[in-house]
C-alpha cells in the first residue's frame, strides 16, 4: 500500500480577518488525494511567505517543521495499528492539539476487535468470546452517550457510572461484572496502545456478587446419563455435559479440543492435554469409560455450540430428568 505523503503550508490573504490575520493552512496529500486544512494558528500573510522563504531558521519554520513531524508520527501510530489514515482523523488529531487522544471509540474498536478476532484464528479466544464484546459494544452505543464518533478524549468516569446504571437495571450483577470487564480491557489495551493517557475506568470498582454454585450429585448425573432425550440435539448437549461432569472441563476448554489434543499413556489410558484458554495454565484430564465413549462416538471431534444454547438447553433437560437445581455450563 502506498503510504507516501507530501506536506506544503500557506497563508492566504483572501482569509484575512479585520486585524490583518489569516490561519496558516496546511495541505496533505497521500495516495494522489488531497486535502486541506487550517492549523491552530493565525499570523500575516505577508510574513509568512516572508519566513517561508528565508534562508534562515525563524518560529515559522520551526511551526511548520513540528506540525509535520508530529503528522508523520500520527501517520506511522494508525499505521502500526492497521487503521485507515483519514482526513477526519487528521482532523481529529490537530483539532485536539495534535494528540492521539483524537481516536474515536470506532477506532477503537475496530482495532481491538480485528486483535480479538486474530487470537480468535489462532484458537487463543473463541467466537462466543468474541461476540460478547461486540454485544458490549451494540449496548454501549445504544444505551449512553457514548457512540462512534465519540473522542476517547472526552470519556470520563461518569459515563462508565451511567453505563453501570443502566445495565444493572436491566441484568443482573455477574452478568453486568462481565460487560464491564470486557469494556475495562478495550480501555486498557487503548492505554498500552498509546490511544489514551488517562483510562475512563480509574477509580471505578467492578462489583461481583457471588453466588452460591449447587453441584449435582452423582445420582442425578446417573439420572442425566439414562434419560432418554425427545430430540439429536438435547442428546447432544447431553453428551457434552457428561463429557464435563467426566473430565472436569471448562465449557469453553471443552469446545477448543481438536482430535490431536488426545493422547494415549503407556498404560493404555487416553488423555488430553492442553492450556486452560482463561489463564494460559496447562493442564492434564484422563478420559475414563464416560468421557471416553463419548469422544468415540463423535470422533474426537465434539459438536460446536454456542453456550446459551448449551444452557438453555442444559435447562430442559434439568426438567426432563426432574433435577430442581439450576442448570448451566458451569456445573458440569
Amino acid at each position: 500500500m502506498d503510504t507516501t505523503m507530501s506536506i506544503s503550508y500557506y497563508c492566504r490573504k483572501s482569509r484575512q480577518n479585520s486585524k490583518g490575520l489569516a490561519p496558516v493552512e496546511i495541505s496533505v496529500c497521500i495516495c494522489g488525494e488531497r486535502w486541506q486544512l487550517s492549523l491552530p494558528r493565525k499570523t500575516r500573510p505577508s510574513d509568512f511567505q516572508k519566513d517561508i522563504r528565508s534562508r534562515k531558521q525563524n518560529p515559522t519554520k520551526d511551526y511548520t517543521s513540528a506540525v509535520t513531524a508530529k503528522i508523520e508520527e500520527f501517520q506511522t501510530k494508525l499505521l502500526r495499528a492497521n487503521m485507515p489514515f483519514t482526513k477526519e482523523s487528521l482532523k481529529e488529531f490537530i483539532y485536539f492539539g495534535f494528540s492521539a487522544n483524537s481516536y474515536t471509540m470506532g477506532y477503537l474498536y475496530e482495532s481491538f476487535l480485528r486483535m480479538q478476532m486474530k487470537k480468535v484464528k489462532a484458537r487463543l479466544s473463541t467466537m462466543p468470546n468474541y461476540r460478547k464484546y461486540e454485544i458490549v459494544r451494540n449496548l454501549l452505543y445504544s444505551h449512553s452517550n457514548i457512540h462512534s464518533d465519540t473522542h476517547l478524549v472526552s470519556l470520563w468516569l461518569k459515563d462508565i457510572e451511567d453505563f453501570n446504571t443502566y445495565l444493572l437495571s436491566i441484568y443482573d450483577s455477574t452478568t453486568v461484572a462481565g460487560m464491564l470487564q470486557k469494556l475495562k480491557s478495550m480501555f486498557l489495551y487503548a492505554q498500552r496502545n498509546k490511544m489514551i493517557s488517562e483510562n475512563p475506568f480509574f477509580g471505578f470498582s467492578i462489583s461481583r456478587k457471588q453466588k452460591d454454585v449447587q453441584f449435582l450429585t452423582q445420582e442425578e448425573v446417573s439420572r442425566i446419563k439414562k434419560a432418554t432425550m425427545p430430540t439429536a440435539r438435547l442428546e447432544m448437549y447431553r453428551d457434552l455435559f457428561v463429557f464435563q461432569c467426566y473430565t472436569a472441563l471448562s465449557f469453553v476448554d471443552m469446545q477448543n479440543l481438536r482430535p490431536e489434543d488426545y493422547k494415549k499413556n503407556e498404560y493404555g489410558y487416553v488423555y488430553v492435554e492442553k492450556e486452560r484458554a482463561k489463564t494460559g495454565v496447562k493442564f492434564c484430564a484422563i478420559l475414563f469409560e464416560d468421557a471416553l465413549k463419548i469422544a468415540k462416538k463423535y470422533e474426537y471431534e465434539l459438536p460446536m455450540v454456542h453456550c446459551q444454547n448449551y444452557n438453555n438447553g442444559l435447562k430442559v433437560i434439568g426438567d426432563i430428568c426432574g433435577i430442581n437445581k439450576p442448570m448451566h455450563s458451569h456445573i458440569g
